[in-house]
C-alpha cells in the first residue's frame, strides 16, 4: 500500500493560475476562493479510485464495500473543499491553456506554501495541504477508507499540473449549546444544503510574491490589467511582470 500523500515544506513555491474574472474577483474581495470538490472539473475527483477498482475487477463479489465506500465518497465530495495550485518551479506554458480558457487572458500568482499558510484568514476552519498523487493503479480496497488519499488521487492524465493542493471540510454535526443530552442532542446537517464555495479572507499583501501577467494579452489588455490592479490593490503593482513566454494568439 502506497503512503499518504505528502506535505510540500513551507518554503515550496507553488502558483496559481487565474482567468480575467477570477483575477479581478481576487482584488475585489481579497478572498481565497475553496470549491466544492463536488462540482470540481475534474468529475473523478475522490471517486477515482472507486471507479477504478471497480474497472479492474476488484469489488466483483463485494457489494458491501462498494455500497459503503460509495456512500463514504459521496460524503466526502459534498463536505471537502479544495483551492489548487501547481508546484512547478517555473511558469507553465500549458496551464495557461488550461486554466485561463479560450481567451487565454488573466494572470497566474505566485507565492509559498508557508505564505499561504500564513495569510489566509482561516477562522474556525481547520486546513490541510498535500502534493497530488497521481496515478491509475488501484488494486487494495483498503485504500478506500483514506480520505487523505480519496482526496488527493488524481489519474495520470492530469499529472503537468504538478498540483498542491489546500483542502477544508464543513462539518456534518453542529453542537448545539449548552450541556449535550437526551433533549439537547448534536444535530446532523444534510450534505447538500452545504454551499458550493468557502471565501476566506487573506492578506494579498503579504502571501503573493509575483503576479505573472498572461503572455496572449495585448498591449492595451496588459495596461489594463496593471491600472486595475494599481486601482484595487496597489501593493501589487510593483509585484507585477510580464510573462517569459513570448507568443500571439
Amino acid at each position: 500500500m502506497l503512503g499518504n500523500p505528502p506535505r510540500p515544506p513551507n518554503e515550496k513555491v507553488i502558483w496559481r493560475y487565474l482567468s480575467l474574472d477570477k483575477y479581478l474577483d481576487l482584488l475585489l474581495t481579497k478572498t481565497i476562493k475553496f470549491t466544492q470538490v463536488e462540482i470540481a472539473a475534474d468529475q473523478l475527483e475522490i471517486s477515482l479510485m472507486l471507479k477504478r477498482l471497480e474497472q479492474n475487477g476488484s469489488l466483483d463479489g463485494k457489494g458491501n464495500i462498494l455500497e459503503s465506500a460509495s456512500y463514504f465518497i459521496n460524503i466526502l465530495r459534498k463536505s471537502y473543499y479544495i483551492s489548487c495550485w501547481t508546484g512547478k518551479e517555473h511558469e507553465c506554458r500549458s496551464l495557461w491553456f488550461s486554466y485561463l480558457g479560450e481567451s487565454r487572458l488573466g494572470v497566474v500568482i505566485k507565492s509559498t506554501v508557508g505564505q499561504v499558510k500564513e495569510h489566509i484568514v482561516w477562522g474556525d476552519y481547520g486546513f490541510d495541504y498535500n502534493e497530488v498523487i497521481y496515478r491509475d493503479t488501484f488494486d487494495d480496497t483498503e485504500e478506500l477508507q483514506s480520505h487523505i488519499k480519496l482526496l488527493n488521487s488524481k489519474a495520470l492524465a492530469y499529472s503537468s499540473e504538478s498540483e498542491v493542493r489546500f483542502s477544508v471540510n464543513e462539518s456534518l454535526m453542529y453542537l448545539p449549546e449548552g450541556e449535550l443530552s437526551a433533549t439537547n442532542p448534536p444535530v446532523k446537517i444534510d450534505p447538500n444544503s452545504l454551499p458550493k464555495i468557502i471565501s476566506f479572507n487573506s492578506n494579498l499583501q503579504s502571501m503573493i510574491n509575483e503576479v505573472w501577467i498572461s503572455p496572449y494579452c495585448q498591449e492595451w489588455q496588459l495596461e489594463m490589467l496593471k491600472n486595475l490592479t494599481a486601482n484595487l490593490a496597489p501593493y501589487l503593482v510593483d509585484k507585477m511582470k510580464s510573462s517569459d513566454l513570448n507568443e500571439r494568439i
